[in-house]
């Protein structure tokens, strides 16, 4: 059951929608539903394809790499000229991930880094016009500093699983387990909104997708 929009809505725009995937990353998609990996939702995954086409960038980050669908579709976006650096903790997703950026011919776009987000993000000094953040949820709070100083005047963060199955906005949703992730991620969203270096908005789609530009003027 889909808690951020009615399940009726979620088939409708899933049917509707077309990626520009190729067939690597149709096979990724074939792969995540098979084993459970965690990728875009074909909603999302639009949304990000339109927003990344209108910004642009050349250099982009991304916490969060699982099996590499997200990088591919970031790298396809971008256009020729861009280039991605993408994290994951994980190393035997990220060897998955690597094959499936050579089999598109991407590779030398693109840098995997293994380790901790936090980590990697703050001995990072590159700056990037795009950063989407999909990492562990409990994390996105202590990434947001670096993220910050990271992202240039103008660019766009994006941040994935922002409602966390709607729990992250109605209480009575909750699940004890889930309660920590909840607790931070709504102090990451106060965070983000209040935070005057941005503009954010946050569009229920998905599981919840969180949008912000960082403004043009030091603070």
């Amino acid at each position: 059951m889909n808690l951020i929009n009615k399940d009726y809505i979620e088939k409708f725009l899933s049917e509707l929608v077309r990626l520009p995937e190729t067939s690597t990353m149709l096979e990724i998609r074939h792969l995540a539903e098979k084993e459970g990996y965690p990728i875009l939702r074909p909603s999302t995954a639009a949304f990000l394809n339109v927003l990344i086409g209108l910004k642009k960038p050349v250099s982009a980050l991304e916490i969060g790499t699982s099996i590499g669908y997200s990088g591919s579709l970031i790298l396809q976006a971008m256009g020729p000229e861009g280039r991605l650096i993408t994290v994951d903790s994980d190393e035997d997703i990220l060897e998955t991930a690597r094959k499936y950026f050579e089999k598109q011919g991407v590779a030398n776009r693109v840098t995997l880094i293994a380790g901790d987000g936090g980590d990697v993000l703050h001995h990072l000094e590159d700056s990037f016009d795009f950063i989407f953040l999909d990492g562990p949820k409990a994390q996105y709070l202590l990434y947001l500093p670096d993220c910050i100083r990271l992202l240039r005047n103008g660019g766009v963060l994006v941040c994935d699983d922002v409602l966390f199955y709607g729990m992250v906005a109605k209480d009575e949703l909750v699940r004890k387990r889930k309660i920590t992730i909840v607790k931070r991620m709504r102090k990451f969203l106060r965070s983000l909104v209040e935070n005057p270096a941005f503009g954010t908005t946050i569009v229920p789609i998905g599981d919840g997708i969180s949008i912000s530009v960082k403004k043009e003027v030091e603070f």
